[in-house]
């Protein structure tokens, strides 16, 4: 059996996050979601640049003004 790399557990539970926060903001938690959000990224900034650099790309989408048709 194959075991995952540190690296590759890592990208997938952030991917769940991820996942998870978008859901809570969906669920018309935007501040909870955010907040953690920003937990997180502050938690990978140093150590994991590149999950903590989806977490910034997480809160701009989800403050981005509302486009109306």
């Amino acid at each position: 059996m194959n075991e995952a790399s540190p690296t590759d557990t890592l990208k997938a539970l952030n991917k769940l996050l991820i996942s998870v926060l978008r859901d809570l903001a969906d669920a018309g938690q935007l501040d909870q979601a955010c907040t953690y959000s920003g937990q997180a990224w502050r938690v990978l900034r140093d150590a994991a640049p590149e999950e903590a650099s989806k977490h910034n790309g997480l809160l701009h989408a989800l403050t981005a003004p509302k486009k109306t048709a």
